[in-house]
């Protein structure tokens, strides 16, 4: 995806900026589908919301890539909470804006193409662990995940570079923050991970591989 979001980068007139606080709601479910989002800086969290208020994250969107990319295909109204995970700065891009950049610059429509298919692909991982994993192989899955593409290697391990309540961590693979607790507090007894309020380090890979019940 990196000359799509190139693109839109070097299109510095195009759009709007806006600011968000942490925890801020950028838009909900039910709201006009008008427009795409660059993150310009920070982070945002995508999450599917139930009629309970129970919440389901399906993405965490880092600086320079893309999000709210549905309305492209004819969504109408929004489906997920986007939600700023810290201070966070953001590009608004209509959707007819959009289009007659692509129209100029055809070669991105393939970008745009794999954007979805990454989209599709994670809904599927989602659905697949929520419906065949136990609760540990979907922790195991959701920390290598989150090592892979946020983690920072360090003398102890690998640090997952978000700071992430047991709570929001339970939000990403479908479970009660109480079971979510026990999990890992049954691997940091087995010297997997070491924790603490926010910080969580994987201390052997190799074993949460193990536990993951997939390669990696």
């Amino acid at each position: 995806m990196k000359r799509v979001n190139r693109l839109f980068t070097d299109e510095v007139h195009l759009g709007t900026i806006m600011s968000f606080n942490k925890g801020e709601t950028i838009y909900q479910p039910g709201d006009p589908s008008s427009c795409i989002y660059v993150v310009e800086q920070g982070r945002v969290k995508l999450a599917y919301l139930d009629d309970s208020g129970k919440k389901l994250t399906v993405a965490i969107v880092d600086q320079g890539k893309i999000f709210g990319e549905m309305c492209l295909v004819g969504e109408k109204t929004r489906k997920f909470l986007a939600i700023a995970v810290e201070e966070t700065i953001v590009r608004r891009i209509g959707c007819n804006q959009v289009w007659h950049l692509l129209n100029r610059n055809p070669a991105y429509l393939l970008e745009l193409v794999e954007l979805f298919g990454a989209r599709i692909q994670e809904i599927g991982e989602i659905v697949e662990n929520l419906a065949f994993k136990d609760l540990q192989t979907r922790l195991s899955r959701q920390l290598l995940k989150l090592a892979g593409e946020h983690g920072v290697q360090t003398e102890n391990g690998i640090l997952i570079g978000l700071q992430l309540t047991h709570q929001e961590l339970a939000d990403m693979i479908g479970s009660a923050r109480e079971n979510t607790t026990l999990a890992l507090n049954q691997f940091v007894r087995e010297g997997i991970l070491d924790k603490s309020r926010y910080r969580i380090i994987i201390k052997n890979q190799a074993k949460l591989k193990e536990r993951c019940q997939v390669a990696y």
